[in-house]
């Protein structure tokens, strides 16, 4: 399946296209001139805040739609150089839009006042935001800085990042299958990890190593210079560390981003005793290499057409929620999702929210495995979190990372457990429970490493450009200290920073750590789905993912996500799947 944009915009000269970007350029202008005028003084500041919300609400939904079609555009065709000319385009007139936040922002830090009780509805419907943005003017620069600032990105960290995309999903690997040398792009390759034959694993595992080799020097340039330019930004604003404003962009504090890392940590004598366990039984002594670490188990080896797919998501999801269903059934049938393997095509996946359409975009690689059949779950589940918000206003709309996987490790927890209770034979069950505790290790011991890594690229990036040589040792050890005896140390992936997009985003960084938050999280939610009326508190929590702390978020569903216990109790569950895994392993 390809999606369909055309209810977006037709094409690039398509008349609304043009006639949309010509109006966000002349309203931008006009908003910039009227927080000149009104900014300079406090009389009245009540209505002038309402009237800035109003209209940052509306040019952030049109300025929304042109930068999805661009992007989208892009991400399905990377050689598409139409959708990046735009894109850059509309990238160039949004930073008026972000130096009207910034005023905004500056306008708040002066104005000491209850929110919440305020005269004007506008005002008290945004009175997290108000109070967050105050909290932000601390680390603006000036006008003028901030203009400068957000220019240079355009062709700085913004134009590697592009580099990145097109170097990576224009990269063919070179592999022999069937007694013929095939070249092939990363994404396909890559999904080869989770093919049943061995030979064709470890083929496809030298195949991307000596395909990522050819780009290394080029991509370790992108890296460095987004990184680079992010500790430059960090420092002239006046943050602690890189992790700083992640922590704020992702509405946590220190307090619980340490209690989750500390409980990981102390989880992964578990997990790594999973990976031993699955070594052993594939015939490894050393731990598992690499290229097994995805190797299905068991005898659940089905391949899925994309339409058998849908069917089993939507039956399943309607069986817990017909209105959840409904939803997902629609996303299909309206073709909002794009599931073909081709070339010049972004790898991973994602969902887009167009939040003037009030609609969404899943991009992915359907080769018809189980995983792929999960991930695109998953992205089905953030879909449903963008329908949740759909009545929210722009500015209450936008989630941090940690709370943007709720949905959708929720979809894919809900699909796993009924197949587990449908499987009768133990293999079909070591085969899910094995393909459950496989996404587990990447998404808390994977991401420890990642974690571990950026830590130490950041560091190490403050004294100079980092060598290509250095990048895949600090990719090594990172692997090395989180997953330990898990893993033959012969057989790692000292390119895992090629092929991971998330380390070249310009303005998030330390991408990956609300993920392990998403699933702990999403598993401490889930424990509550039999309660009575457990659906319309699900979304009414979604809804509200724009409008709190993560902190406040989680205890409007009686969880306290400041204690190092809560993690542990939700990693208590997945200590309990190593214990039926390793019970169940003894069987066959």
């Amino acid at each position: 399946m390809k999606w369909d944009l055309s209810n977006i915009y037709r094409s690039f000269e398509d008349m609304t296209f043009q006639s949309d970007l010509s109006k966000l350029e002349v309203e931008l202008a006009e908003l910039v001139r009227w927080t000149e005028e009104n900014f300079s003084s406090y009389e009245n500041f009540e209505n002038k805040v309402a009237y800035c919300l109003e209209k940052l609400n509306e040019l952030s939904l049109l300025s929304g739609k042109l930068q999805s079609y661009a992007s989208l555009t892009l991400s399905a065709d990377t050689n598409n150089a139409t959708a990046a000319k735009y894109l850059d385009i509309v990238r160039e007139k949004m930073v008026s839009l972000f130096l009207v936040r910034v005023k905004l922002r500056r306008y708040l830090s002066a104005i000491d006042f209850d929110w919440d009780r305020a005269m004007i509805q506008n005002v008290r419907e945004h009175a997290f935001f108000l109070r967050e943005q105050r909290m932000l003017s601390k680390y603006l620069l000036s006008d003028a800085e901030e203009k400068i600032l957000n220019l240079m990105r355009l062709t700085g960290s913004n134009a590697w990042n592009n580099l990145y995309h097109k170097v990576t999903s224009n990269l063919l690997c070179e592999l022999e299958i069937d007694g013929e040398v095939k070249k092939l792009p990363l994404m396909k390759v890559r999904n080869m990890a989770y093919e049943p034959s061995k030979e064709l694993r470890e083929k496809a595992y030298y195949a991307e190593l000596s395909a990522c080799e050819q780009i290394a020097d080029t991509v370790a340039q992108c890296l460095n210079s987004i990184k680079g330019e992010f500790l430059t930004e960090v420092g002239l604003r006046g943050y602690e560390s890189p992790l700083q404003p992640m922590l704020i962009e992702n509405r946590i504090s220190y307090e619980t981003f340490s209690a989750m890392m500390e409980a990981v940590k102390e989880s992964t004598p578990t997990l790594r005793k999973y990976l031993v366990l699955k070594a052993r039984m594939l015939g490894h002594e050393r731990g598992l290499p690499w290229y097994d670490l995805f190797a299905p188990m068991g005898s659940y080896e089905k391949r899925w057409t994309f339409d058998e797919a849908r069917s089993f998501i939507v039956q399943h999801l309607s069986t817990f929620s017909s209105e959840l269903g409904s939803f997902v059934d629609g996303v299909f049938e309206k073709k909002w999702i794009d599931a073909e393997t081709r070339p010049g095509k972004r790898g991973g996946a994602f969902c887009a929210s167009i939040k003037a359409l009030g609609e969404s975009r899943i991009l992915m690689s359907f080769d018809g495995t189980l995983d792929n059949v999960l991930t695109l779950a998953h992205e089905l589940g953030h879909a449903f979190h963008n329908y949740c918000l759909r009545n929210e206003t722009p500015l209450n709309s936008v989630t941090p990372a940690t709370l943007a996987e709720t949905a959708s490790i929720f979809n894919e927890t809900l699909l796993l457990d009924r197949l587990k209770k449908e499987a009768v034979e133990p293999t079909q069950k070591v085969s899910l429970l094995e393909k459950e505790l496989s996404d587990v290790v990447q998404t808390v011991v994977d991401i420890y490493s990642r974690y571990l890594f950026e830590s130490e690229v950041f560091e190490r990036r403050k004294h100079g450009t980092i060598a290509t040589s250095d990048l895949k040792e600090i990719m090594i050890q990172a692997q090395r200290e989180a997953y330990g005896e898990g893993l033959d140390e012969r057989f790692l992936h000292p390119y895992a920073w090629v092929v991971k997009p998330h380390y070249y985003y310009p303005t998030f960084h330390f991408y990956n750590f609300p993920y392990t938050f998403g699933l702990l999280f999403a598993l401490g939610v889930y424990t509550q789905k039999d309660e009575p009326g457990f659906f319309e508190k699900y979304k009414r929590l979604l809804a509200s993912t724009g409008k709190g702390t993560a902190e406040e978020v989680a205890a409007s569903v009686g969880l306290d996500i400041t204690r190092k216990e809560f993690w542990k109790s939700s990693l208590h569950l997945i200590e309990q799947a190593v214990d039926e895994f390793e019970a169940l392993s003894k069987m066959l």
